[in-house]
């Protein structure tokens, strides 16, 4: 696996380009009610070892990096 991304000094990773191959939508409906908010939202992996959901543009959100 390649090197982490860099990290702000409040410990947000610097990292806004998900990793290819790993985009994908969430089925709210097959959650459940409960997770019904979740529908429709797509996630992707980041190199830092998250998985937070994309943006409009296809960026990932604002995320901190896993603690080691």
């Amino acid at each position: 696996m390649s090197e982490k991304p860099a990290v702000t000094p409040d410990g947000y990773c610097t990292n806004t380009k998900p990793v290819s191959g790993t985009i994908e939508q969430v089925n709210g409906h097959a959650l459940g009610g409960k997770f019904f908010k979740m529908h429709g939202r797509r996630y992707a992996a980041c190199p830092c070892g998250r998985r937070p959901s994309l943006t409009d543009r296809g960026n990932l959100r604002r995320h901190k990096q896993p603690k080691e």
